[in-house]
């Protein structure tokens, strides 16, 4: 302990840590009365939960009974404390039979669990405050990586541990209810919009823990598509760009969002009217929180600090990121080839898209071997670990760039992986002065 924690100790006296002795006694001893009732604890509750040291032995007792078929009663745990020369740890049979007899009914098991969790959950954000007070006195790490173990231990904790063990019957209750709540948005899609109503007729919208790749060839609009996919999406977003300043970002945001072209606010060749929907773009889009990292070749471990940081601060929905293969690995030896750094980047995003519960849609470069044609799954640079981890991947092609005779303005979308429904191509419509992309006419 440091000085000054020991100094705050001698001031305030010891401070008993958060517990709850009822409420760990009240699960354990329902327990005993309901067996069955585990399966709802497990679900939870995890040993160290508990705050006193016999009451982690018993519950490490009856998950040890529950998976060898056992019942966990009164007479069962002491046979098993007796058995293992761990009687006097949790006071003998005697405190197994007072647990279960004080016990009136396993009715509220549940809620007595919730409280056994709330101050576990307390007392672990005491213990990583303390750790980081300690680690701040010392000199081992920089003050930007503790910032990160902070911000990455605290958010560890809110994450809501989810239910692992399910029925048939169970699962399709679920899915019955997704059905039933998407019947009730009357056509309106369950995702998050990307703006192209036939990419969302395919995808459902942009999905929470889904990581999603948008590969293409230079040139064939690939940016201006994120981008037009930040611009549609209303929800706080965070852009992570490793390919363009930060000042080129907005300066496409703003042309898409106007429909001003381009080349006009680059050499200042605008007119009245440009100047007013420029200036009503503006307006529009401040009101929105969307946040932009702009550096030129971050780590995986840059991009996952920064968007748990915005996830904290600012709740985003969406992360997009421009490119994969401009991120940089973190851990991997050096030896390593490209295809193993670009898996690490990959598997940092998927696990990022899941840690903060929302999508990650980032690009990818595709090889030279797809120049002039729709690239596939397989043309992604470095691509096996992208397929493998990836939700999604979409690739996007130009057929006017290779075809004279193809629609100058319309472009291709093929959606060549889709874990939640149907793959298939649509064509979209292709503005170029201004970066945009649209809906066809006919759509």
């Amino acid at each position: 302990m440091s000085s000054v924690l020991r100094t705050v100790a001698r001031q305030r006296g010891v401070r008993v840590p958060p517990h709850s002795t009822e409420a760990e006694q009240a699960v354990l001893g329902g327990l005993m009365l309901v067996p069955e009732a585990l399966d709802r604890v497990a679900d939870r509750l995890v040993e160290g939960d508990f705050y006193e040291a016999r009451h982690r032995a018993i519950y490490r007792a009856m998950l040890e009974l529950s998976g060898r078929g056992v019942p966990c009663d009164a007479v069962t745990l002491g046979d098993w404390f007796e058995a293992n020369g761990l009687a006097e740890m949790v006071g003998g049979a005697g405190y197994l039979i007072e647990l279960a007899n004080n016990t009136a009914s396993a009715a509220n098991i549940a809620a007595y669990a919730d409280i056994v969790r709330e101050k576990s959950i307390r007392r672990q954000v005491i213990e990583q405050g303390m750790r980081l007070v300690e680690e701040a006195y010392g000199d081992e790490q920089s003050g930007a990586e503790l910032l990160d173990s902070g911000v990455s231990g605290l958010m560890a904790l809110q994450k809501v541990e989810a239910r692992s063990e399910y029925t048939l019957r169970q699962a399709m209750s679920l899915a019955y209810a997704e059905a039933e709540r998407a019947r009730e948005l009357g056509g309106r899609i369950p995702g998050i919009p990307s703006g192209l109503s036939a990419l969302d007729r395919i995808l459902g919208g942009w999905h929470d823990s889904d990581l999603i790749v948008v590969g293409a060839r230079p040139s064939q609009g690939k940016t201006a598509l994120l981008l037009n996919f930040a611009v549609a999406c209303s929800l706080p977003s965070g852009i992570v760009t490793a390919e363009q300043p930060v000042q080129q970002i907005g300066a496409r945001v703003m042309s898409i969002k106007s429909h001003v072209p381009a080349e006009r606010m680059r050499n200042g060749r605008f007119g009245v009217d440009d100047l007013r929907r420029l200036s009503m773009a503006v307006e529009e889009l401040c009101d929105r929180t969307c946040l932009i990292y702009d550096r030129s070749a971050p780590t995986i471990a840059d991009v996952q600090r920064i968007a748990r940081k915005w996830k904290q601060q600012a709740n985003i929905r969406v992360l997009l990121v421009d490119y994969i293969q401009r991120i940089q690995h973190s851990t991997t030896s050096a030896k390593a080839n490209k295809a193993e750094r670009v898996g690490e980047v990959v598997q940092g995003l998927k696990n990022l898209a899941r840690d903060l519960d929302i999508p990650v849609i980032a690009l990818a470069q595709v090889g030279r071997q797809a120049e002039g044609r729709q690239p596939g799954m397989g043309d992604l640079s470095d691509s096996s670990e992208i397929e493998k981890e990836a939700d999604q991947i979409l690739t996007l092609f130009r057929p006017a760039t290779a075809d004279e005779r193809a629609p100058e303005n319309e472009a291709v979308i093929s959606v060549e992986k889709n874990r939640h429904g149907p793959t298939g191509e649509i064509r979209v419509a292709w503005l170029p002065e201004t970066m945009r992309f649209g809906d066809l006419a006919h759509e």
